[in-house]
């Protein structure tokens, strides 16, 4: 082989590796930015987000749970080999309302939505998901392993406080969680209701659109995050979907999303309701809000409808 022909088949292999490493970089920085927390970060409560309205709805849900300090309880559950916590807001009730937040943020998100449930009669449990607030956990999977976690916390209410009635309410990923988790426990009898804040149709969908969103290769970027995600958590995020479990869902649900959401689209969000095999199931659209901004922005609202769904479904 002439040397002419060697340096030629080396610089094809050194671009090759170059174009192969520069396919793969940028998909894995968003993966180790979205959906992995290092086990050197340091473990708060605090948020996470420099947004204004997620910084207000977090300041708000805090300044509502420093009322009820006398009878909050510090809850622990380990599950997976994960040391994960929550607490639980006793005033009393005999059902309990869990509040499931999206990705990025602790349970001091979730008491945003706190107060409409404790005036409907609920307890609260709020929790720090795996690989969020002082949870244990490096990897989020989007519901799929989450929701197993949600099934070990709704057994510790039931064996610690003898709550046999609950309610999720999900937010985002909060609420394929609910999903995921209601199909897992549906035999068990012990969730009531559900409502989901922002259900997307499959995380396939979600993720899709906020590559689109930041103008990069949709396929590429998309496929091989989620390879990632599979490899090393087991989580199929293209098999598992919100979408393919509506045929089971049988209980009272109530689906609320904008029409300003840009990652939930509506004709996507009509397939999940009409695909959803629950006898009294309700949607509601808002005009104002955006992904995870509906309450926020229709506050008024937004807790009229919960609570009739949550009257009107003893």
């Amino acid at each position: 082989m002439s040397p002419l022909l060697i340096i030629a088949l080396v610089i094809l292999i050194l671009l090759a590796g170059f174009a192969l490493v520069m396919t793969i970089l940028p998909p894995c920085m968003i993966f180790y930015y979205t959906l992995y927390r290092s086990e050197k970060k340091e473990r708060n409560r605090e948020c996470t987000l420099d947004n204004p309205g997620i910084i207000d709805m977090v300041e708000t849900g805090k300044k509502w749970a420093q009322g009820y300090k006398d009878v909050t309880d510090t809850v622990h559950i380990v599950n997976d080999g994960l040391n994960l916590y929550g607490e639980y807001v006793n005033l009393g009730f005999d059902k309990c309302a869990v509040i499931i937040q999206g990705r990025t943020e602790s349970l001091l998100y979730s008491y945003f939505f706190a107060e409409l449930y404790a005036k409907a009669g609920y307890n609260i449990l709020v929790i720090d998901s795996r690989a969020h607030g002082l949870s244990d956990g490096k990897y989020i999977t989007a519901g799929i392993h989450e929701h197993r976690d949600v099934i070990k916390w709704i057994e510790l209410i039931r064996d610690q406080y003898g709550i046999n009635s609950f309610v999720l309410h999900g937010i985002c990923i909060g609420s394929a969680t609910s999903i995921y988790a209601y199909c897992a426990l549906k035999k068990e009898n012990l969730i009531k209701k559900i409502v989901v804040d922002g259900l997307y149709y499959s995380y396939y969908e979600m993720f899709k659109y906020h590559i689109i969103e930041r103008k990069k290769p949709v396929f590429c970027y998309t496929h091989i995050v989620f390879f990632f995600l599979w490899v090393v958590t087991g989580a199929n995020a293209f098999k598992v979907t919100p979408y393919k479990c509506m045929p089971q869902i049988d209980l009272p649900i109530l689906f609320l999303w904008s029409t300003q959401d840009f990652y939930c689209r509506m004709d996507k969000c009509d397939k999940l309701f009409e695909a959803c095999a629950s006898p009294t199931k309700e949607v509601q659209y808002f005009v104002n809000g955006g992904h995870s901004f509906v309450r926020y922005h229709n506050l008024e609202d937004y807790d009229a409808t919960v609570t009739r769904f949550l009257e009107k479904n003893v």
